[in-house]
């Protein structure tokens, strides 16, 4: 062993082998689809374009796809929003939700909607809840404390600012740290 094959002493593992020379590659490298496309950062695994993604404009994201808010059927939403305190929001169309919401230029027509907030997790305008194509879509408002969708196997999807995320009907939705159920609602209005 010689001595640049140790430091203060201690030997070195073995350094990788360099990657050959430009003239020596059989298939020139091939750049990624983020250089490519630009903007594009793929899909996670068992997504789908068409059906988890929304397209957005050039100068910013999109809400969610509008709609008649209306189920495969023709019916109107049967989700409902539930807190731990039993608070319950009904979601047939767009819904502001936080401490204390204010009208949002993006969502003009939405409904405004206060939740108290022991943990004081939720912001004054924390996300967007809309029922669209037959799916609840949340769209995080640029919160403190972030919005994260909550499946019926406990994991969780963290909601990407100004970009809805669809939520499955026996989900949940954590806003901040208050977290919400979905829950179908019977035909007499309550679950």
């Amino acid at each position: 062993m010689s001595a640049d094959d140790t430091w203060n002493g201690v030997p070195l593992p073995p350094r990788p082998p360099l990657p050959p020379l430009p003239d020596q590659q059989e298939d020139p490298p091939r750049a990624p689809d983020s250089v490519t496309r630009p903007g594009f950062i793929g899909l996670p695994p068992g997504m789908q374009a068409d059906i988890d993604t929304v397209p957005a404009s050039a100068d910013r994201v999109a809400p969610a796809p509008v709609g008649t808010p209306s189920t495969p059927d023709g019916n109107a939403s049967d989700i409902d929003i539930e807190f731990a305190d039993g608070t319950r929001i009904p979601i047939d169309g767009i819904v502001l939700i936080g401490r204390d919401p204010s009208a949002q230029t993006a969502f003009p027509d939405a409904e405004l909607r206060a939740v108290s907030d022991v943990s004081r997790s939720v912001s004054k305008t924390h996300a967007a809840v809309q029922w669209s194509r037959g799916s609840v879509w949340v769209t995080d408002l640029h919160s403190t404390n972030g919005t994260r969708i909550v499946d019926a196997a406990g994991r969780e999807t963290v909601c990407v600012p100004d970009a809805p995320t669809p939520a499955p009907r026996d989900g949940g939705i954590l806003f901040g740290r208050a977290l919400a159920s979905l829950r179908a609602r019977s035909g007499d209005g309550s679950e």
